[in-house]
C-alpha cells in the first residue's frame, strides 16, 4: 500500500470516528461503529489501530495535521506578514465551524472535548508560533517584551476553544474585533519592514 494510500485511509477512519463520536459519545463507541462510518471493514480497521484508546489517542496528531494544512495553505495564498495575524486567527475560528462533527461533539461531550483540547493545546501553540514567526518577531510588544510569540499563540489557542463553546453571531465581526485589539497593543510588524519588502520585490 503507498504512504497517498495509506493516508486517505487514515483520513476516513478519523473523520468516520468524529462522526461517530458525534452520533452517540467516545463511551458507548465500538469499533464496528468506527469503521461503518468510516466506510471500511472492521478488519482494515484493526490493521490501522489495535484498538478505540489508539484511535483516540491519535484523533489529536490529525487534528493538529489537518489545522496546519489549512493555515499552510492560507499562508500561500496571501503570504504578506502584515494579513499573518488576521490569516491565524480566521483559521483558527472557521476550522472549528466548518467541521459540524467536533461542534456536535462539544454539545454532546464537553468533557470529552476539554480532555481533547488539553491533549493538542501545546501542538496548537508550536503550529501558530511558527507561523506568527516572521510577522511579529519585530512586532513593538514582542521587541518591548510586552509579549511573547509563544504566549500570543497561545491565548489565541485559548480564544479559539472559548469560541468553540460559545461561539459569537459572526465569526468575521468578532475575528476583526480581536485583530484591532492586538495592533492597538503592539501586535502589528513594523512598517519599515514592509517599504524594505516592497523594494526587494519590486
Amino acid at each position: 500500500m503507498s504512504l497517498a494510500s495509506r493516508a486517505g485511509t487514515e483520513a476516513r477512519i478519523f473523520d468516520g470516528a468524529l462522526k461517530a463520536i458525534a452520533r452517540q459519545g467516545p463511551k458507548k463507541l465500538a469499533m464496528s461503529d468506527i469503521a461503518h462510518e468510516a466506510g471500511v471493514s472492521t478488519g482494515t480497521l484493526y490493521r490501522y489501530f489495535k484498538n478505540k484508546d489508539e484511535l483516540l489517542r491519535s484523533l489529536g496528531d490529525h487534528f493538529v495535521t489537518r489545522l496546519q494544512a489549512v493555515l499552510d495553505a492560507a499562508i500561500e495564498a496571501n503570504p504578506r506578514p502584515a494579513d499573518r495575524l488576521l490569516i491565524v486567527i480566521d483559521v483558527m475560528l472557521r476550522f472549528w465551524l466548518e467541521n459540524p462533527a467536533t461542534m456536535q461533539i462539544g454539545e454532546l461531550e464537553p468533557g470529552f472535548v476539554v480532555d481533547y483540547i488539553k491533549r493538542v493545546a501545546p501542538q496548537l501553540s508550536g503550529v501558530l508560533s511558527d507561523a506568527l514567526e516572521p510577522a511579529l518577531v519585530d512586532s513593538p510588544a514582542v521587541l518591548n517584551g510586552s509579549a511573547e510569540l509563544n504566549e500570543i499563540a497561545d491565548l489565541i489557542v485559548r480564544m479559539a476553544f472559548s469560541h468553540y463553546f460559545m461561539p459569537s453571531r459572526d465569526y468575521r465581526r468578532f475575528r476583526d474585533i480581536l485583530v484591532v485589539l492586538a495592533e492597538s497593543g503592539g501586535l502589528k510588524p513594523r512598517k519599515s519592514r514592509f517599504r524594505s519588502q516592497r523594494r526587494a520585490v519590486g
